[in-house]
């Protein structure tokens, strides 16, 4: 790992050099104090918050250098007790102008405890707090001749683990864009087309699985004349095995579906971008496959909405829904099971002198209506509710 990443550094500073004219540079330092309220269900809690965050963005002529850490601490009170949720995190990337997803050097890592999940959250967790933490690094070999940039062999390598209760997963990925090929625009995202996208993700855990995408073909930033849109094919299985190796090349260990049905089945992903008068709507639909906490083979269907409407140049109005369509197998001999899930929210952000106010209410049929620590077999219909007040303490800058 140590030699990978001083090659990764070096490969970065390569990219940075390329071009010594920067054009801006940007320095973000800030902290947060705030308070709020929020309630899921008949459960109503009060919450007092405190965060940091510092971020340096360098975009000169040819590529956007960025590296960022925040960290977040909550204290939640009610009259169901007293709990606490903090998360952590860091990132450093390179990349070309308008492909953030493919950065030629990406090195990060978080960690969170005391997490919980959403209403639209996947079912993929029990109903109570959990905590998870992982690293990994990026690397997208990538050259550029005008506005293409020609990339093999993008590889995204993480780990992490996830612990509820008394359950733990272990969670390996490998991520592979066999070849790409990206148009560069001035002012939206590039225009690329991925061949054999592949990602691959080992659970260890409750079960041991593997489960990968493979998308034959994939298109990102396509310009539809009044929107943005993505498009790829491909399939899911669980068939695959993962072999773990050291530096040496000695295998450490292997990952491969057990006590699961083998399937492989198609898979899409579908998205839009557009402006409807002053209203930013984005909208995907896709397939998902993944292994839940508890060892289930799972795969999803969802499509999702979101809108944004400025009220004035300190106010948003934000809309979002979701449906979704879940099957699940827990062993080879079941026979399956699948439920429906589906709602929205609307979220109210303002900033007031120099207060932020965020205010949300949603409502959904949610494998996590309540949180109550069961196991989430069946939806339900939950509400949820929040407001939060933020003041910057210190905010920094330079100009």
């Amino acid at each position: 790992m140590r030699i990978l990443l001083v090659a990764s550094l070096v490969v970065l500073a390569r990219v940075a050099a390329a071009d010594p004219v920067v054009l801006s540079t940007t320095n973000d330092i800030g902290i947060t104090a705030g308070a709020g309220e929020e309630q899921i269900g008949s459960a109503s809690q009060g919450t007092l918050t405190a965060g940091a965050h510092a971020t340096q963005e360098e975009i000169t002529t040819d590529s956007i250098n960025m590296s960022s850490a925040e960290s977040n601490v909550e204290l939640r009170s009610g009259a169901d007790g007293t709990d606490a949720a903090a998360n952590i995190a860091g990132k450093l990337e390179g990349y070309y102008a308008g492909m953030p997803d493919r950065p030629v050097l990406g090195l990060y890592a978080d960690a969170e405890l005391g997490s919980r999940p959403a209403l639209d959250s996947r079912r993929d967790v029990g109903r109570a707090a959990y905590a998870s933490s992982g690293a990994g690094f990026k690397l997208g070999p990538a050259i550029r001749h005008d506005n293409n940039v020609l990339g093999i062999f993008f590889t995204n390598i993480a780990g992490s683990l996830q612990a509820q209760g008394s359950s733990e997963r272990a969670t390996y990925v490998f991520d592979v864009d066999l070849y790409y090929h990206c148009r560069l625009r001035a002012g939206g995202p590039a225009a690329c087309l991925h061949v054999m996208d592949t990602r691959s993700t080992g659970v260890s855990g409750g079960k041991q699985a593997v489960v990968s995408d493979f998308y034959f073909a994939r298109w990102t930033g396509l310009d539809l004349g009044v929107a943005y849109g993505e498009f790829g094919v491909g399939v899911i299985t669980d068939t695959v095995t993962l072999g773990i190796d050291d530096s040496n090349g000695k295998q450490l260990a292997t990952v491969m579906t057990q006590d699961l049905p083998r399937m492989t089945v198609g898979t899409y992903d579908a998205a839009i971008a557009t402006m409807v008068g002053p209203i930013e709507v984005n909208a995907r639909a896709k397939r998902n496959g993944y292994v839940s906490l508890d060892g289930d083979m799972s795969i999803e269907d969802r499509a999702a909405l979101t809108a944004a409407l400025p009220l004035a140049p300190t106010a948003k109005l934000s809309a979002s829904a979701f449906i979704a369509r879940t099957h699940w197998w827990t062993s080879k001999t079941d026979p399956g099971s699948h439920a429906d899930t589906g709602g929205g929210e609307l979220a109210l952000d303002l900033a007031v002198h120099d207060f932020d106010v965020h205010a949300s209410t949603g409502v959904a049929r949610s494998f996590y209506a309540v949180l109550d620590g069961s196991a989430p077999d069946a939806p339900a219909l939950g509400f949820r509710s929040a407001i939060d007040v933020k003041h910057a303490i210190k905010n920094w800058v330079p100009r």
